[in-house]
């Protein structure tokens, strides 16, 4: 078959299957599992797929409907306008995340090269980006578990290995930093019931974040508070609604100048503070 049929067939698969953005993934889908160029239905629609092409990417559409993320599938995702490694065992980037990253480059802007820990680091894309991003930040990257400090290793292998990479409890903490940066797990108990099968694939440790999802917050804020300079910032992303419950953690726990960011989407995505 052409790449033009198998492309239709794809798309006609997932719209059927209610898969969103169904042109999109089965472009993307057979561009990094054939090694197409870019839009491959454009760019090479009369190219003569294999028989072991065709086996493959069918077989890989078929995974995709049964709700297995399209990330895994093709084993990396941007962020930040670079490319980072996921699959099984760690956190799939997500753009609204890149807002946290913003807040923290912007934040630092105009001072001296920061010493920053990334904790929950997951794929290592904040902390990878925060050290791309700010010329001579000293970053350290902290992940527990084994799936996910696999991807962290190699990612930063593949991008330079910009920042040090720590597996240890994020709750423990350590040293002395300019910035505390986190998305930490948040969903509670009840969202955790309602994730959308996507999700469900993730891990359940980068995800859950207690009964109320606060857990993180709380602990993150109370136990890091010594090891975060004078001037320092603190950097959370945010289920849409916990916004003020995070502000008042990091107030009881002596912060200042707790504040809410939103989202392109005008939803509460961010909350920053500083230690005074």
């Amino acid at each position: 078959m052409k790449v033009k049929e198998v492309f239709e067939k794809i798309e006609k698969t997932f719209l059927k299957a209610g898969v969103d953005s169904p042109a999109f993934e089965a472009s993307v889908l057979m561009e990094d599992l054939l090694e197409l160029p870019r839009n491959p239905e454009i760019n090479v629609p009369e190219k003569e797929l294999g028989f072991e092409q065709e086996e493959k990417i069918f077989a890989a559409a078929k995974k995709r409907i049964s709700g297995y993320p399209l990330q895994y599938l093709i084993g990396n995702w941007e962020f930040f306008g670079r490319k980072f490694f996921v699959g099984e065992g760690v956190l799939i980037p997500r753009p609204e995340t890149e807002l946290l990253c913003e807040t923290v480059l912007k934040y630092f802007s105009r001072s001296l090269p920061p010493k920053v820990a990334d904790l929950c680091s997951g794929s290592g894309c904040i902390a990878i980006t925060v050290a791309k991003e700010l010329s001579g930040a000293d970053v350290t990257a902290v992940e527990l578990y084994d799936g996910a400090f696999e991807h962290l290793e190699r990612n930063n292998a593949f991008h330079g290995n910009c920042v040090r990479a720590i597996k240890a409890d994020a709750l423990v903490p350590f040293g002395k930093f300019d910035c505390i940066v986190s998305n930490p797990p948040y969903i509670d108990e009840n969202e955790m019931k309602e994730l959308q099968t996507e999700v469900t694939f993730e891990p359940e440790t980068a995800l859950f974040g207690g009964s109320d999802g606060l857990d993180f917050y709380r602990a993150i804020s109370k136990n890091w508070f010594e090891h975060l300079n004078e001037g320092g910032l603190i950097a959370f992303e945010i289920g849409d609604t916990q916004g003020e419950a995070v502000v008042s953690i990091l107030l009881e726990n002596g912060y200042k100048n707790a504040a809410v960011r939103k989202d392109y989407e005008g939803r509460d995505r961010v909350v920053t503070a500083v230690k005074f």
